[in-house]
């Protein structure tokens, strides 16, 4: 990681987190994959790549998967239940903002 940006710690307070991202401290693709959030309450991954695809284009499955782990891991998305259900009929995770 640069040393130039700024950074918040996983347990620092969403203020610092929020402070970290004005700041530039997120990807692009992590930016978008928040923003998405704003338009649901709760989210599986298919449904945020559903959402990303639609807005900016096509996006590999891993993509955005892995773009909210890394915001799961900064803090900003946490899980919410295992009541998702993927294409499959399986049972899987939802995601919401922290």
């Amino acid at each position: 990681m640069s040393t130039d940006r700024a950074h918040a710690r996983r347990t620092d307070p969403m203020t610092s987190h929020l402070a970290a991202w004005s700041l530039g401290d997120l990807s692009e693709k992590q930016r978008r994959v928040l923003t998405l959030f704003g338009g649901r309450p709760l989210a599986t991954d298919a449904q945020l790549r559903t959402d990303y695809q639609m807005v900016y284009g096509p996006v590999a499955e891993s993509t955005v998967r892995t773009r909210r782990r890394e915001l799961q891991d900064l803090g900003f998305v946490v899980v919410a239940d295992a009541k998702g259900v993927t294409a499959g009929g399986r049972s899987c995770r939802r995601y919401r903002l922290r």
